[in-house]
């Protein structure tokens, strides 16, 4: 049987040990701020993207991989024979997902299968760490797909911003939303349905809206059993600090992972992000 090799983008946030631990394939996207190109989690560090976004007049562009950068990637693991599960970014969210399609047609190589994971950031690398462990374990393609769409339909994300402006600008939230959320000290707390941000909730002042975010797991997998919980932040360590500590103290977790967001993602949701994405634990177990 081939090797299951787990193929992903970039903006699945995931830390660089997790990455290197499972030889996951990352595939970068890019931001520009003006003519001026970066390389997502290469050419900038966290702290340089933050500042100079909170620095910028304009908000940065981002840019997906094209067909023919997926298939540079995608190349040494068909050379080598593996069965490849390539997992990515929304397509409601980004052209990501259509970029590896494309790729996979020119390559025209049957083990290769593209999933939409209909989220991003965590939520997308949750999926991709659950299958790279079952991959190492030696889990089939087919396995490894099915567990992929299982978590896909037995997960809940929550997060917050500390504004909508960020997600109105780049276009994943309407302006009517955008509104709502800059009155009142109002910290919009949101969801991601069928791969599209929705706002879920207007929660007043941000410890609360970080509390409402470990309230609204503790009611909906109250009686779940272990969980598996990931974290993530744009720029706001103390945040993340205290955000984990409510999870530790609230709900019923195993395992608690944490990461910071990458440039492309914090281009659209702001340094304000806090998040978090829960399934059971027994789809992260192989």
């Amino acid at each position: 049987m081939a090797k299951v090799r787990i193929v992903t983008d970039s903006t699945a946030d995931l830390p660089k040990e997790l990455v290197e631990k499972y030889s996951i394939t990352v595939v970068p996207l890019k931001v520009f701020f003006g003519t001026q190109c970066f390389i997502d989690g290469v050419d900038l560090s966290a702290a340089e993207f933050n500042n100079r976004l909170v620095a910028s007049k304009e908000l940065p562009t981002t840019s997906q991989p094209s067909p023919t950068e997926f298939i540079e990637y995608y190349r040494p693991l068909v050379d080598d024979g593996a069965d490849i599960v390539s997992i990515h970014i929304s397509a409601q969210m980004s052209g990501t997902l259509q970029s590896a399609q494309l790729a996979k047609t020119m390559l025209n190589y049957d083990g290769l299968e593209v999933v939409d994971s209909r989220g991003v950031s965590v939520a997308l690398g949750m999926l991709v760490l659950a299958a790279a462990r079952a991959a190492e374990a030696g889990r089939s393609r087919a396995e490894v797909l099915t567990l992929v769409q299982d978590i896909i339909a037995d997960h809940r994300v929550y997060f917050m911003v500390d504004t909508l402006e960020y997600l109105q600008r780049g276009g994943r939230i309407g302006k009517a939303h955008a509104f709502l959320g800059t009155i009142l000290n109002v910290k919009p707390v949101c969801t991601i349905l069928d791969g599209v941000i929705n706002p879920y909730e207007k929660v007043r002042g941000r410890k609360k809206a970080i509390n409402r975010l470990v309230q609204l797991f503790s009611e909906q997998y109250r009686d779940a059993g272990p969980l598996f919980c990931f974290i993530t932040h744009g720029n706001d360590p103390e945040g993340l600090q205290y955000l984990q500590g409510l999870v530790q103290e609230k709900l019923e977790c195993q395992e608690i992972l944490h990461s910071q967001m990458g440039s492309v993602v914090v281009t659209h949701a702001g340094p304000g992000f806090l998040g978090i994405v829960v399934c059971p634990q027994k789809y992260m177990q192989v």
